[in-house]
């Protein structure tokens, strides 16, 4: 899988946001980092699920929201 985007109401709280996101990172292959990509709008929290490009990460998935990794 190259790309899975997901919208969320901007009223998720953040454990069920993570939740969510876990799940969605189970559709990607186990050996791959994913980058999650976080953007808000006034109704909506959009999360852009694909490959990390930092290939020396060994975290499964990081948190990116408006250019800012966590």
């Amino acid at each position: 899988m190259k790309k899975l985007i997901a919208k969320f109401d901007n009223t998720i709280r953040l454990t069920e946001f993570d939740e969510q996101i876990q799940k969605l990172v189970q559709n990607f292959p186990e050996h791959m980092s994913v980058r999650v990509k976080c953007r808000t709008s006034s109704k909506h929290v959009v999360a852009i699920l694909g490959e990390n490009p930092d290939k020396s990460s060994a975290e499964r998935w990081v948190l990116d929201i408006d250019g800012y990794e966590i």
